[in-house]
């Protein structure tokens, strides 16, 4: 091996061994600097050749660019030193911004990778854009991984809905819509709606049905205590494949009834539909693609159902905003899947969530989020029970002037009301909002600025 190659530098890494942790650590910190050499089977001490088994550093390498955002490319050298095999990655700088998935941003130093912090981080931030995940090209993908008789439907359908007129080829359309890179590789986004089999290059992309309902006892046979669960099902294939085929397994896990309303017979699911799509839906469009370490996971219980989405909220996004505010991680996923017709209205899901489980006469929602997944909680619903009716309740004119809004609007919130009635004092009106919810006619929903009301109203 020629002694240059060891010629220190700040865009030199030697390491001993091929370490997935420190090799992505040393793929983002040239990235973001100008370049340089990782130089695997070298002892960074005395610089004297260690050798290294070539399979071994392609197996972390790959590992070690599934943790970095963007993908980074690397060049393959092997050289041979005293009978001992050098790998020798080559890394180009990068016209935009890498971190590691924990979302930390590094920078080669000297011989250093140093986390960049405040102003030097903001610096690098505005001369070099970052990239969405959704926007990266999935590491050895082709185009013929892509299922053409998906893409016509697709293609046909968003004509149909926005009305585009003239005649495009169908690689150039898909390059326009980011579902190929300028070299006609596949994205991320377009993987996940036109793959033929997504998860052969993305295992994480998947939906895990589990039911955790009790399992009844065989007759004359042992009690099944020890069985963890009823169903278990991976759900693979394209977005809309995967949204579609978790909400039918859903669907014939829940328990079903009736009710008798007068001379009508009503007939319920233990969850409402809508509900059950718009959660998959929302969860599919929106999480963390990025996060390779989970998948999504549907879990039933006796008496909830809860769908765990890798990837905290995203952006500005809290638990206090979640209902007024709307910011989209994957908006080509997104766009796509409105397109579909999976979407009916961009903005308003966790508005369907709450209003359609509580004209079920179902509890609201429950929300948690945590920096690394974000989860939708909803419980079952008393059969028989029957909710107060708006007018079943004496209501002064601004309280119907109110419920009317919520009635064509889904919800409001005080300075909504206050527009409505704006001669009347802000403490009239909350205390109007306040008679509303102690009456059962309107449910109170977020906190402080975030506050809104919905209908409360019977099953």
């Amino acid at each position: 091996m020629d002694a240059s190659t060891l010629h220190a530098g700040a865009g030199l890494v030697l390491l001993r061994d091929s370490d997935a942790a420190a090799l992505s650590e040393s793929l983002v910190a040239l990235a973001n600097a100008e370049g340089g050499r990782i130089v695997i089977g070298v002892d960074p001490a005395s610089r004297e050749p260690v050798g290294v088994l070539p399979a071994s550093v392609e197996q972390d390498l790959r590992a070690a660019q599934t943790h970095t955002s963007p993908f980074i490319p690397a060049e393959w050298e092997e050289e041979e030193a005293d009978d001992r095999t050098v790998v020798i990655l080559q890394i180009s700088a990068s016209r935009h911004l890498h971190s590691l998935l924990d979302g930390r941003v590094l920078r080669r130093s000297g011989s250093v990778n140093r986390v960049l912090l405040g102003p030097e981080l903001q610096s690098l931030v505005r001369v070099r854009p970052s990239v969405r995940k959704e926007e990266e090209s999935v590491f050895g993908a082709a185009y013929a991984d892509l299922n053409q008789e998906v893409i016509r439907e697709y293609l046909v359908l968003r004509q149909q809905k926005s009305q585009w007129q003239g005649v495009m080829p169908i690689k150039e359309r898909l390059q326009q819509l980011g579902a190929l890179d300028p070299d006609q590789c596949p994205t991320l986004s377009g993987l996940l709606l036109f793959g033929k089999h997504p998860q052969a290059f993305l295992p994480h992309a998947k939906i895990v049905f589990v039911n955790f309902k009790d399992v009844p006892a065989a007759a004359g046979g042992p009690a099944r205590d020890e069985r963890r669960y009823a169903r278990r099902e991976e759900i693979t294939g394209h977005l809309a494949h995967v949204i579609t085929t978790t909400y039918n397994v859903v669907r014939q896990e829940m328990a079903k009834y009736s009710l008798v309303r007068g001379l009508e017979r009503i007939d319920r699911t233990e969850y409402p539909l809508s509900v059950v799509r718009e959660a998959l839906v929302n969860a599919v469009a929106h999480r963390d693609y990025g996060l390779t370490g989970r998948s999504i996971e549907v879990r039933m219980h006796e008496n909830a159902l809860e769908i765990i989405s890798p990837g905290g909220l995203p952006a500005h996004m809290t638990l206090d905003n979640i209902l007024d505010e709307h910011y989209s991680r994957n908006p080509a996923i997104v766009n796509g899947l409105y397109q579909w017709g999976y979407i009916e209205e961009l903005g308003l899901g966790i508005d369907l969530i709450y209003n359609d489980l509580l004209q079920h006469g179902h509890p609201p929602p429950e929300f948690s989020a945590a920096p690394h997944k974000f989860s939708v909680k909803m419980y079952s619903a008393d059969a028989e029970a029957t909710l107060p009716a708006a007018e079943q309740i004496a209501l002064n004119d601004r309280q119907r002037t109110a419920v009317r809004y919520v009635q064509t609007h889904g919800s409001i919130s005080n300075r909504e009301y206050q527009a409505e009635c704006p001669a009347v004092s802000p403490e009239t009106l909350r205390l109007d909002l306040v008679k509303l919810v102690e009456g059962g006619v309107l449910l109170r929903i977020g906190e402080k600025r975030g506050t809104r009301y919905i209908l409360k109203t019977a099953a």
